[in-house]
């Protein structure tokens, strides 16, 4: 029981922080869009991004789909990891290089703690 109330709440998380984030990725406020100048990225990479964020934020919460579900959190680690590593490399805040890696391991735990139910089935899993 413990096991299912951590996979929730971890879940829910990972999917309101992708869900919400895919908002503001498209529609793309200008103080966001000022940020991500900063960064070197172009808006249209957002709209991109934040397409692939609102699939992976509904994925991860519906029942089956578990080959998607894969995709969706092995595309939270592409996405996290390069938040992180873009903010590093810009010498940003602490804070915004820990942020995503934050995100990262709500999302591994999420993964870690999924049911059977909701795994590939396999001798690789």
């Amino acid at each position: 029981m413990v096991r299912k109330i951590g996979y929730w709440i971890a879940t829910v998380l990972i999917a309101l922080g992708y869900l919400t984030g895919a908002y503001f990725d498209i529609v793309q406020p200008e103080d966001m869009m000022a940020e991500a100048h900063k960064l070197g990225y172009p808006r249209f990479f957002f709209s991109i991004l934040g397409v692939w964020k609102l699939g992976a934020g509904i994925v991860i919460l519906v029942p089956r789909l578990p080959r998607l579900k894969e995709w969706a959190y092995a595309g939270i680690v592409i996405n996290t990891t390069g938040a992180a590593a873009t903010h590093i490399y810009m010498k940003d805040a602490i804070g915004d290089i820990v942020t995503p890696l934050v995100l990262l391991a709500i999302a591994m735990a999420s993964w870690a703690l999924r049911p059977a139910s909701r795994k590939l089935a396999g001798p690789w899993v």
